[in-house]
Parts: C-alpha cells; sequence; structure tokens
C-alpha cells in the first residue's frame, strides 16, 4: 500500500499534498525525469516538470516510498535546475542540464547524494495504451457526469459512470490507495482508476470515483489523513450513490487499492447492512509490524541486497516499538533509546546510511505514518460478512502477496482469494523483483486479466 513504503531510508514524505511553482525557465526541461541515489540501497526520485508560457509546475515521487506528487518549487536558469522540496529536514536538488542528461546533487540533513537523471519520457498517450484507447474511444456505452459529495466539513469532487443501457445498477466506490491521489488514482502517467471504471461501467455497474481530501477539485481536508478518517469519505462516497435514482441502493460496495483495501474491510466490518461487497486490490492482511518489516526485506531484496539476521532482528526490534507504543511521546522516547544503544552496532550504520535517528522519530511520530505500523486489520477481516474478493501479485514488494492474502483467506473463510503470478503491486507484468522503482518504466497500466476478473466476480455476487 502506498502509504506503508516508508523505507527506513530518507525522510521523504513528511508533507503529502499537492503543489507546483511558476518561474523563469530556459532550456527544455519537461518531461518525466528519473534518476537513483544511493542511501544503503537504490531509492529512485522522479521529477514531473511542465513549462509553460507562464512559468514551471512541479512535482516529485519517491516511488520506492510509495508517495507521489509531492509538492516542490523550482527555478530554472539557462541549464542549470534548482529544486526545494519543503519536508523535513528540506531537501534540495541543484542539476545540469547534458543533452538528454540531467546530472546534479541531492541534498538533504547535512547529506550530499549523487543524482544523475534521464529523462523517461513526456509520458505521450502511447507510452498508455490502455489509457490511450479508452480517452480515444468517442462511442464508449457510458457517460460520465461529474458530481459532488460532503463529508467532514470538505467536498469531495468525483465521476461518477454511468451503463447508458438498463437501470438500478449495481455500483461500486472507487478507494485510492495513500497519498495525494485524485480520482483516477494517477501515479507516473498510469490511471488504473479510469481502466477500472471503464471496465465495470461497460459491463453494466455504476461506477464513482474521487480526488482525494485537499487533491484536486476536491476542497479543503489534509491529505496526509490516517486510514480512519479517509474511511468515512469513502462511506459517504457510498452513501452518495446510494441516492442516486439510477443505483440498486442494495447492491453498491467497493472496489479498494492497496490502503483503500484496507478502507473496504474497515467499513465492511462497521457498517454491514450499508456494504454489499468489497474488493480488495492488494489490501494487507497482517498486522502492522509484519507489513514493514516485510516491506524493508523486499525493499533489499528488490536492490539484489543481503538482508542477514543481524538487520532482521534490527529490524524487528525496531517496528515493536513503532508497533506496541501507542502514545507518540513514550514512542519517540523508546525509538531515542533504542538507537542510542545501538550506536556501536554496524549494522545500524547500514540501516542507517545516509539518515539520522532523528530523522527516523519524525517520520514515525506523524500519525498518518504511526497509525499504518500499529494497525492490525484481524479484528475488521473476522467481522466481514458481505462477500470478498481479494488479490495480489506474486512480484509486489509493498505488500507481501503469500503472507497478506493467505491471513485474509484465513480469517475471511468465505472470500474468494487470488495470486497473479508476475504481477507487482499496481498489478503490471513484471519480468522480475525491481521493487516499485519501475512503475513508470512500465507501459501497462493493469493486467487484463485482472480488470476481466473483477468484472467477473463482481457479475457473480450481484444479486438480481
Amino acid at each position: 500500500m502506498k502509504r506503508t513504503i516508508f523505507y527506513p531510508l530518507l525522510s521523504l514524505a513528511l508533507i503529502l499534498m499537492a503543489g507546483m511553482t511558476t518561474v523563469a525557465h530556459g532550456q527544455d526541461f519537461n518531461g518525466t525525469w528519473s534518476g537513483v541515489i544511493d542511501v544503503g540501497q537504490p531509492l529512485t526520485i522522479v521529477f514531473n516538470i511542465q513549462q509553460t508560457c507562464d512559468g514551471v509546475n512541479i512535482t516529485w515521487d519517491s516511488p520506492d516510498q510509495g508517495v507521489f506528487g509531492l509538492p516542490a518549487t523550482a527555478t530554472i536558469s539557462g541549464n542549470e535546475l534548482n529544486v526545494d522540496m519543503p519536508i523535513s529536514p528540506r531537501a534540495t536538488y541543484k542539476g545540469i542540464l547534458e543533452g538528454e542528461a540531467l546530472n546534479g546533487t541531492f541534498t538533504q540533513g547535512g547529506y550530499g547524494f549523487t543524482l544523475n537523471m534521464s529523462r523517461t519520457g513526456k509520458v505521450q498517450n502511447n507510452t498508455r495504451p490502455q489509457e490511450t484507447a479508452i480517452e480515444s474511444d468517442t462511442h464508449k456505452p457510458y457517460r460520465n457526469e461529474d458530481v459532488t459529495f460532503t463529508n467532514d466539513g470538505i467536498t469531495f469532487s468525483g465521476t461518477l459512470s454511468l451503463p447508458d443501457k438498463g437501470s438500478h445498477f449495481p455500483a461500486v466506490v472507487l478507494v485510492a490507495g495513500s497519498g495525494p491521489l485524485d480520482r483516477d488514482e494517477e501515479v507516473l502517467g498510469h490511471k488504473p482508476f479510469l481502466l477500472l471504471a471503464d471496465a465495470l461501467s461497460r459491463n453494466g455497474f455504476a461506477v464513482l470515483r474521487y480526488d482525494e481530501r485537499g487533491v484536486g477539485a476536491t476542497v479543503g481536508g489534509d491529505p496526509g489523513a490516517p486510514s480512519e478518517p479517509l474511511a468515512t469519505d469513502a462511506m459517504a462516497a457510498l452513501r452518495y450513490l446510494k441516492t442516486r435514482p439510477e443505483v440498486d441502493a442494495t447492491q453498491v460496495g467497493f472496489v479498494g487499492h492497496s490502503e483503500g483495501g484496507l478502507i473496504a474491510v474497515m467499513n465492511a466490518a462497521k457498517h454491514p447492512d450499508e456494504v454489499a461487497y468489497i474488493v480488495s486490490l492488494a489490501g494487507p492482511g497482517v498486522p502492522g509490524k509484519e507489513l514493514g518489516m516485510a516491506q524493508t526485506q523486499l525493499g533489499f531484496k528488490a536492490a539484489g541486497l543481503e538482508f542477514g539476521e543481524d538487520l532482521m532482528k534490527l529490524n524487528e526490534d525496531f517496528y515493536t516499538i513503532i508497533a506496541t507504543k501507542k502514545d507518540s511521546v513514550t514512542m519517540c522516547n523508546k525509538l531515542a533509546n533504542f538507537f542510542h544503544e545501538q550506536e556501536g552496532n554496524p549494522a545500524l550504520q547500514f540501516y542507517l546510511k545516509g539518515v539520522t535517528p532523528e530523522q527516523y522519530i519524525k517520520l514515525y511520530a506523524l500519525p498518518m505514518v504511526r497509525c499504518v505500523f500499529q494497525y492490525d486489520p484481524a479484528e475488521n477481516l473476522k467481522r466481514v460478512k458481505c462477500p470478498m474478493f481479494a488479490i495480489n501479485g506474486t512480484l509486489d514488494s509493498q505488500v507481501a502477496c503469500e503472507n497478506n492474502l493467505g491471513t485474509i483467506k484465513r480469517l475471511v473463510p468465505h472470500a474468494t482469494v487470488k495470486a497473479y503470478e508476475g504481477l507487482n503491486h499496481f498489478f503490471q507484468t513484471c519480468a522480475e523483483w525491481k521493487g516499485s522503482a519501475n512503475y513508470g518504466a512500465i507501459h501497462e497500466t493493469m493486467s487484463p486479466e485482472v480488470l476481466q476478473d473483477i468484472v467477473n466476480w463482481l457479475q457473480s455476487v450481484v444479486k438480481h
């Protein structure tokens, strides 16, 4: 799940909000730029740059940590790019454009890292063929309508897709993963929710997808909110669907990706009379401690690095503190003691390369981060009574396939579960373990087999 990919490397995701800046510019920096810094294991940094007559729009991503659309400001002077990233501690980048290469230094917390970047593309339509096919289809058998609904004083903006033929449609709310994500759950030019909405609407379902808090056309709200308030947003979307005359109010459920799968389970458990069915796409089944430990190990694996017993013990001790100290002050004090006690441990230096203990503590003190690693989905999973479809890719480095699917099946015996060989966290076809850094390089947005299976399963459980 994207919010749970805070590998213990850099405090890169301390502010999750959309942002842009407009400034003067010189040479052509347009496009998506990607490069890797070495902090003990490779960590990919991506800049998304759009130059206009008014200036430069820029956001940045840390795909290995599962966070996207982070705010930045930039200045361009001739062939020099300077980027300022308002995270804590502040990060900067200074690079020189040399042909199609952008070579420079990423600096954070007093540490400088070489960051040489290449232009991976301007995200032309032909690099995302599935989106292109949908957007160029002028005879879709459904219509899209801009809609709004409210929750917690926030006005959410979304798109409701309604089939052209029929009435009283079964319906789903699409719930995105964590971070500042729009209604299409757009990541690195991919729009998985556009594909899901299209596939479902072509097959008789009404589909609502919406911009998250503080994103896109949604007015207000903190895009870094924890899962619990986000779950109330999703319920508000579901209840809005039930008011629509085109929708069968008895047949409305959730399709959630990553943290969205977690939210779908939370709502199905808490509101069993309102949620008709749920689909969990790479949603977690194991406790946050186990999830975090596995993510770190998978991150090392994707980078081709050894993760020995010394690192394993450090990893377990670290996440034990996170998971068991509910009070933020107590947790921070325990973490400070932990790092102090481990000062002479060579494994700690490998674990911390390029990062200070203080950076760790600030990151994990954030409510939105802490709640993920303190959350145990077991009780909510046990309370799921509606039909459930849970799926994972075997090359998912964010929500490990075997453990999470196995736990879901054990706790929800009536659930249908399926593992997809060779698919990653976004259900893209991969040749090998490469972690999340490879999402943007893959042209496929979502496996057609997965899309069809979701449609088939939902059609099988809808009550006629």
